[in-house]
């Protein structure tokens, strides 16, 4: 996912359009440390703010994280 720029004035605009909300981003690492929690116990599948959580939920928490990072880390290095 994601837009080509054609000027560089464009890419802080994009970068917010398509950067996933604070809120997913903070759930997400939620789900990555309760599916930790859960496998140090044994378990191959969690709750989560009454929720099920098991693998699926985990790579598309990974997915959301990855892009987070990934715009974030772009828009340090033009800084």
């Amino acid at each position: 996912e994601g837009k080509w720029a054609i000027h560089p004035s464009q890419i802080e605009l994009a970068n917010e359009v398509f950067s996933p909300p604070d809120e997913e981003v903070t759930k997400a690492r939620r789900i990555i440390e309760a599916l930790r929690e859960a496998e140090a116990e044994g378990k191959g599948a969690a709750s989560l703010d009454g929720k099920m959580i098991d693998a699926a939920s985990e790579r598309m928490a990974q997915t959301v994280i990855a892009m987070d990072d990934a715009i974030r880390g772009a828009a340090a290095s033009r800084s």
